[in-house]
Formats: structure tokens, C-alpha cells, sequence
């Protein structure tokens, strides 16, 4: 994964930011568990899930990244709880997530509660390649024999599309199929709900391919074939 240069506020902006008074319906609440996912997109998204129990029922869960003026090492990420109105004194479970693709620390993330904290080392992925893949040959009669290709992809909101098409030019190897992947994020604003899209590509063909490679990243696919 590519680091990019974090443009954050300097020392003084900083130091003004954390001097200013701190809101009274906001606090930091626990949690029980704490994970980062990695969505198998191109390139990879990285989005960070946690679970616990709150102590009002009506109370507002969010994760917020701390401000840096430089990348840390861990990027802390506090367990917010907020309550508005009448607050509802009775525990209910809550799971939170949020994109830290753009707040990740050299090494990872640390979320921060009222009473623990705990870091979480991220690695970052190749893509699309752990994604769950299939590809079928139809051999049955009376034909014609048909290529299937299916694949099963994380996207950290709805509203993604996602294509498969024939490479062009294809490689050295003739029994191996490649196919460009192709993702085009919503246009609009959307919910920030992890949803998983299928992509398929048919094809209609006589060559018995052994594998098919997904472009750019991979896998390479085996080819079942059906007779």
C-alpha cells in the first residue's frame, strides 16, 4: 500500500484544538471487541469494527481518529458515546465501524475506550486476490460451451459497480484467460455499510482454459469444468 504524506494541523493549531472547552453529552465508552477488516477492493480498503455494550439504550456510538500533526506509529481511534435528550439508563449491545483507510499509523490502528485500549497491526493486502473466486467450464451437450467466471467482493458502502472483461491483449499463455477488474465507487452520497457485490463474466467458447487471472492484482483461478 502507498503512504501518503498526512497534511495536518501544525503544533499551535494542535495545542489550540485540544484547549477548547470538551462537550458534556460526549464521553468515552468500553468496548469488548475491536478488528480490522480489510475489503477486497482495488486498491484495498481497511475498516475497523467494534462491538460492546452501552449504558443507554439511546446513546449515539461513533469511532473517531485522533488528530496528528504527523503519522504515529498506532493511529488511536476513540469509542465515542453521545447522548441527546432523555437518556434511556438500560444496557443495549452496539457495533460500530469506520473507514481508516486515510488514518492509518505506520503500523496500525489503537482504539481507545473509557478503560482499555488495544492496538491492532494492519498489513496491507494485494487487492481483489483473497477474494472468493470461481470459474466453470460447461462442457454439456448441446451446447454452446460456455466460460463462467464469479466473484464475490467487499465494498465498504453500496452503490459500487463492478465489471469483468476479456484483457486486451491477453498473455503468452493461451489456456490462461485473463480478465480486467474494474470498480467504480458511487457517484452520490451513501450509507457507510459494509455490502458485498457479485461480479460475473460469461463467455462463450471452445478453448479449454486451465486457469483464469484476474487483472491487475490476481488470483489465478482454476477452471472446473462441467460434462
Amino acid at each position: 500500500m502507498t503512504t501518503e504524506t498526512y497534511e495536518g494541523p501544525d503544533e499551535a493549531q494542535l495545542r489550540e484544538f485540544l484547549d477548547a472547552p470538551v462537550p458534556r453529552t460526549s464521553r468515552l465508552i468500553d468496548f469488548d471487541d475491536a478488528s480490522v477488516v480489510m475489503l477486497k477492493t482495488n486498491p484495498p480498503q481497511f475498516i475497523l469494527r467494534v462491538k460492546g455494550v452501552k449504558p443507554w439504550s439511546n446513546m449515539k456510538v461513533d469511532l473517531v481518529p485522533l488528530v496528528y500533526v504527523r503519522q504515529p506509529e498506532y493511529w488511536a481511534v476513540e469509542v465515542v458515546g453521545t447522548l441527546s435528550g432523555v437518556g434511556l439508563p438500560v444496557e443495549a449491545p452496539y457495533e460500530a465501524s469506520l473507514n481508516v483507510t486515510g488514518t492509518l499509523g505506520t503500523k496500525g490502528v489503537e482504539v481507545v475506550g473509557a478503560t482499555k485500549r488495544e492496538r491492532i497491526d494492519v498489513v496491507a493486502g494485494t487487492g481483489p486476490a483473497e477474494g472468493e473466486w470461481t470459474a466453470f467450464f460447461n462442457r454439456q451437450p448441446p451446447g454452446p460451451f460456455t466460460l463462467t467466471v464469479t466473484g464475490r467482493l467487499q465494498m465498504p458502502t453500496p452503490g459500487f459497480k463492478v465489471t469483468l472483461s476479456r484483457a486486451n491483449p491477453q498473455g503468452i499463455n493461451p489456456r490462461d484467460l485473463l480478465l480486467d477488474l474494474t470498480i467504480t465507487p458511487p457517484s452520490g452520497p451513501v450509507a457507510q455499510v459494509v455490502t458485498e457485490v457479485e461480479v460475473v463474466y460469461e463467455e462463450r467458447t471452445d478453448t479449454g482454459y486451465d486457469t483464469v487471472t484476474i487483472l491487475p492484482n490476481g488470483p489465478s483461478i482454476k477452471v472446473e469444468e462441467i460434462s
